[in-house]
């Protein structure tokens, strides 16, 4: 992250008078609570060093099962076996996201005085110039990188070289790159309904579906192989765990137990701590912010059909590459002051690629 010196001399001497002001505005500010995108690489394999158009060599070695065969202990004869390795590679394909945000000077004293405050609650200490300039850089920090890291989410998953907007056309992401493999895709019918509400799957419509996408999964090679999870958007998330919850005074689903008078067991699901048949569930939260407000996704939002809203993943977070030059590429800000229009710029970008190096995966689309 880079801060230009005009930008901190003109401003440390603002931020000073500021913090000496009165708390009348930040008593009259509502905070509202809004879904934030958590950090992409937390969740993800990041593998740094990887430039555009480069490839990242994949080395697989399968044992033979007929080599070996018993000999002839007194022979000098030898078997001679084929044990060979299968080498391929992915190539990477990178992209660069970003964006130029203007701050007026006019809107910044009473935008900055709300943050400061908050900040003193939250940092209780001596207020000096290395106080103010870290409040500071929090600050305008603060203002893109929410956006910033939204638009990771985005591109990291929903990026597609055919499609024509530029909020996806710069690679393709893992929808992408896993729909590339029919064999490995399973076709979800509600997604072609005609409005968002038919789109909506019911908890029993999931339930078969991850029955689907278990079945599959055990008919493959690499099945137990690797760790894997189930990433589902939330609202399926929510509406699986609604479904096993009005189900547990029932008799079915896996040994839930019966709800009766004299004894009442309760087991209780939680959409973000589930598992399938011991497999974990992901609820991708930030899948359903994508799908209902990127333009191209949403069909201009309200009741119009989204794009395929019903999505969900099985496979191993190792096989979820993100891809960089430096792990620093990731998030790049460049803050400088103008003193011709009085305004603060803050240049964000991130330079990345999406990559599912091994066919090991099924997707339900």
């Amino acid at each position: 992250m880079a801060y230009t010196d005009n930008f901190v001399a003109n401003f440390l001497p603002l931020v000073r008078d500021l913090a000496g002001a009165e708390n009348a505005n930040f008593s009259k500010a509502i905070f509202t609570k809004t879904f934030l995108a958590s950090d992409i690489t937390k969740s993800h394999t990041v593998v740094t060093g990887v430039r555009n158009g480069s490839l990242t060599p994949i080395i697989t070695q399968q044992p033979n099962y007929n080599a070996f065969p018993f000999i002839n202990a007194e022979s000098c004869v030898m078997t001679e076996c084929d044990i060979n390795a299968t080498y391929s590679g992915v190539k990477w394909d990178l992209g660069l996201i970003s964006c130029r945000v203007p701050i007026c000077l006019r809107q910044f004293n009473d935008q900055f005085l709300i943050f400061f405050n908050q900040y003193k609650m939250l940092n209780p200490a001596k207020v000096d110039a290395v106080y103010l300039k870290s409040a500071l850089m929090q600050y305008v920090t603060n203002l893109v990188a929410i956006s910033l890291e939204a638009a990771k989410w985005r591109v990291g998953y929903f990026a597609d070289d055919g499609v024509a907007s530029p909020l996806l056309n710069g690679f393709d992401g893992f929808f992408a790159l896993a729909s590339a493999v029919p064999g490995l895709v399973i076709q979800i019918a509600k997604n072609d309904a005609a409005n968002f509400a038919a789109q909506t799957m019911t908890g029993q419509e999931i339930y078969d579906l991850l029955i689907q996408m278990e079945n599959l999964y055990l008919d493959q090679e690499w099945a137990g192989r690797e760790p894997v999870e189930f990433r589902i958007t939330k609202k399926m998330a929510m509406t699986l765990a609604s479904f096993m919850n009005r189900l547990k005074d029932g008799t079915c689903c896996n040994g839930v137990e019966r709800i009766n008078p004299d004894n009442v067991a309760l087991k209780t699901f939680f959409f973000d701590k589930m598992t399938f048949h011991g497999i974990p569930i992901m609820p991708m939260p930030e899948w359903d912010a994508v799908i209902n407000n990127v333009t191209v996704l949403n069909g201009g939002g309200g009741t119009a059909k989204r794009v395929d809203p019903n999505r969900a993943l099985l496979i191993a977070k190792t096989n979820l590459l993100i891809g960089t030059e430096e792990q620093d590429m990731l998030s790049m800000l460049d803050v400088f002051h103008d003193k011709r229009d009085k305004k603060v710029y803050i240049d964000a970008e991130a330079y990345l690629g999406a990559a599912i190096p091994q066919r090991e995966y099924i997707l339900a689309i």
